[in-house]
Formats: C-alpha cells, structure tokens, sequence
C-alpha cells in the first residue's frame, strides 16, 4: 500500500518488470522508469531487517527483489 501512495507507476515497477532498450539513450519514459525503480528499491529496503536484506539486495529492479521476498 505505501510503495502505490508514492506513485502509482512506484508500484508498477514493483509489481512488474520493466525493460530499458537502449540503457545508454533511454527514452523521457525510461528514465521516470528507472527513478521509480529507485524509489521502489529504496523503500522496500527501508521496511525490511537487515539480515533479510543481505538475502534481497543483488537484483536491481524492485520487481525481482519483490518476488524473492514473497518467495521467503
């Protein structure tokens, strides 16, 4: 519920994958993308203890870090 009072598109990011196709000229769109991407991160990372965070912390898109934390 908090990640979605951010934004929407936070929780968008979170709940689904995304895809940058040209990450080293990526669209006005794909940018917000990535800093919702962030802000999701950041937030997740913020709520959850430090010892489940070490299991979570590799993947770089909150959508993947979301699912490894519904599979624990």
């Amino acid at each position: 519920m908090y990640l979605r009072s951010i934004n929407d598109r936070v929780w968008e990011v979170t709940e689904t994958d995304f895809v940058i196709l040209d990450p080293i000229n990526p669209t006005n769109n794909e940018r917000a993308t990535k800093q919702y991407n962030i802000m999701a991160l950041n937030t997740i990372y913020n709520g959850i203890d430090f010892k489940v965070f070490k299991q979570v912390k590799d993947p770089k898109k909150a959508s993947k870090v979301w699912r490894r934390l519904e599979e624990t």
